[in-house]
């Protein structure tokens, strides 16, 4: 009687051992889908804000001929996408997904009438705010999966990423007022530079398999040939705007490698490196509404 007792009891101790641990790993996945989500929220807004300053930097010639900016399908994809992670997010997170969403209206309709400046800081602000929500579940995951060594190891990360994408927003607001031949501001963008690189670096040294080490390696060289190659002022800031981009690229190239480490270690398998194949759907789905859009502004 009492091994028949002592394997009753074994059996429902593993019974609720096993249904415990699908509860978890229910959680975990589910944590994860925000995540997922909420990165292609970034690289949605990233996208926008590249087209919006490209638009804005021409907005004087579109306005002179009594023509609009446009609607990109990012933006669409932005608003659907949004309202998608507000609906999924938990009681407890909702208050964060609600000013999100506030903001990310505002700045769908606002954004014509800002400056360039002003553009590349709320955008910024935006990607600050998703880059805290993504920090709240990935925090979350590894307390509930108890995985006390790679929480530490992410707690060592993150700060390091805030402080790249600091650095990064110094040196595009030394490159708004940059002048050529100017040796303050170039020995400002240098230092900026010098201290984004290092902050590559540590990005790079904590991931479990490092990145491509020339991210960080031959930056300051093309900083030096862009800065001997473009002489006129606005030819020199668009220059280093896109000089920006790669240094944006590089940042997030190692922040989405340390969150595939991270799902993969919390065994979500499926979690991608590249987040640019899995927005293809969402665009395709805003295309098709920013074309009606379009196609209702003819009519009216």
């Amino acid at each position: 009687m009492w091994i028949i007792l002592g394997l009753t009891l074994t059996v429902l101790a593993l019974t609720a051992w096993y249904f415990y641990n699908k509860q978890q790993q229910a959680q975990t996945e589910a944590h994860f889908d925000q995540i997922l989500g909420l990165r292609q929220l970034i690289q949605l807004l990233r996208q926008h804000r590249r087209l919006s300053h490209s638009h804005l930097m021409k907005s004087h010639l579109m306005k002179s001929r009594g023509e609009t900016l446009p609607v990109f399908p990012e933006q669409n994809a932005i608003l659907n996408l949004s309202h998608t992670l507000l609906s999924q997010a938990g009681l407890e997170q909702k208050p964060m997904y609600r000013i999100l969403t506030q903001h990310l209206q505002q700045l769908s309709t606002e954004w014509p009438q800002y400056s360039m400046s002003r553009n590349q800081a709320n955008h910024g602000k935006n990607i600050r705010h998703v880059m805290y929500l993504i920090d709240d579940h990935l925090t979350t995951s590894l307390l509930i999966a108890d995985k006390s060594t790679l929480f530490e190891q992410y707690q060592q990360f993150w700060p390091v990423t805030l402080n790249a994408l600091d650095t990064l927003a110094q040196f595009r607001s030394t490159v708004a007022v940059f002048r050529p031949g100017n040796n303050k501001q170039e020995i400002l963008l240098r230092r900026h530079l010098h201290l984004l690189q290092r902050r590559l670096g540590q990005m790079n040294l904590m991931l479990k398999i490092p990145g491509p080490s020339l991210m960080a390696d031959q930056l300051e060289n093309d900083l030096t040939t862009l800065l001997q190659s473009a002489s006129a002022s606005k030819a020199c800031r668009l220059a280093l705007y896109k000089f920006s981009l790669s240094l944006s690229d590089n940042i997030f190239y190692l922040f989405d490698a340390k969150l595939t480490e991270i799902a993969h270690a919390l065994a979500i398998e499926d979690f991608p490196l590249d987040i640019s194949a899995s927005l293809l759907p969402l665009l395709e789905q805003a295309e098709s509404e920013t074309a009606g859009q379009t196609e209702l502004k003819l009519q009216t």
